[in-house]
């Protein structure tokens, strides 16, 4: 094999020191998108916990939202059903007498509860819907005219006398 000429060996050298040169950039190139990669990297895990610890407050923000919005529906749910209870004091109280009772005595008869019944329960109930000025004596009076003409049965149990309401 021939030998290499002078001027082709300088220019194979020159080829080879330009061929270095280049790797080493490009070495001095790839150390710098690693760490810029690595940067990135980290970034992300920043970006991400940020927006993970952001999804959490809003995550709790909401969750408090919805116990306070629970919470305020529980409380109309409450109203509701006390003015539902009003509307049926209401009409008892408003409702035409039956024929063979006095409007007090229909008043009574339509705003007690059915089944049994101690007299002091339902004098209590009674004076909670609105009959606050009726004696516990007038009550019992009215409870036994309403027994004598069927609307409620009186039950003697130890000496304390129970009433249940009759459906007439």
């Amino acid at each position: 094999m021939p030998l290499l000429k002078d001027t082709e060996r300088e220019q194979l050298r020159q080829l080879v020191k330009a061929c270095l040169l280049e790797i080493s950039k490009l070495k001095i190139e790839l150390k710098k998108c690693q760490k810029e990669s690595l940067r990135s990297k980290n970034a992300e895990g920043i970006q991400k916990r940020v927006l993970n610890d952001e999804f959490k407050k809003q995550l709790i923000e909401k969750e408090n939202e919805i116990r306070n919005l629970k919470q305020r529906l529980s409380e109309k749910d409450e109203v509701i059903a006390d003015l539902e209870n009003t509307r049926k004091y209401f009409k008892a109280l408003t409702a035409k007498p039956k024929k063979d009772l006095t409007s007090f005595q229909s008043q009574i008869y339509q705003v007690l509860p059915y089944g049994e019944s101690s007299t002091e329960d339902l004098y209590e109930h009674i004076k909670k819907v609105g009959f606050t000025e009726l004696s516990k004596e007038n009550f019992v009076h009215a409870l036994r005219n309403l027994e004598r003409k069927g609307y409620f049965e009186s039950i003697d149990l130890d000496h304390e006398t129970s009433w249940k309401k009759m459906d007439k």
